[in-house]
């Protein structure tokens, strides 16, 4: 799996918010791979758009994620949500993130973010992967 966008790190406080709203958090992925040299240095790679082969060495993650169907209340939020303007989409190949909406990828190539994620999020579903709570590596 992979999400359309991904988020670095998350507070404790948006994550508890998110899901208040009704987002919800994945189970840990990747959890077998682990914290190390190799699946930090594909991270790296991955995030700074160098291509990585392929998903299997990337170390573990979540997704927080945001369907329309919830409703206005997490449309409200996703709309405010400061985190959404630290959102990235790197061109790694291998990383393969999901395709956006013709109206998401609109706005995020005109550079707005959070504009991208609330599309993407009327369009049924919007999937942010995540690999650290407030700054430490996700376990």
């Amino acid at each position: 799996m992979a999400g359309h966008f991904i988020l670095r790190s998350i507070s404790n406080s948006d994550l508890t918010i998110a899901t208040s709203k009704g987002a919800t958090w994945s189970a840990l992925q990747h959890g077998s791979i682990g914290w190390n040299t190799a699946s930090r240095a594909v991270l790296s790679k991955a995030l700074a758009g160098q291509p990585i082969g392929n998903r299997d060495g990337l170390p573990p993650h979540r997704y927080l994620e945001s369907k329309a169907s919830v409703g206005a209340t997490l449309e409200k939020y996703l709309r405010s949500a400061g985190w959404a303007g630290q959102l990235i989409r790197p061109a790694s190949a291998g990383l393969g993130l999901r395709e956006l909406s013709p109206k998401a990828k609109a706005a995020w190539d005109r550079g707005d973010h959070t504009g991208a994620l609330v599309e993407q999020f009327l369009h049924g579903t919007a999937t942010v992967e995540v690999y650290y709570i407030s700054g430490t590596e996700m376990s």
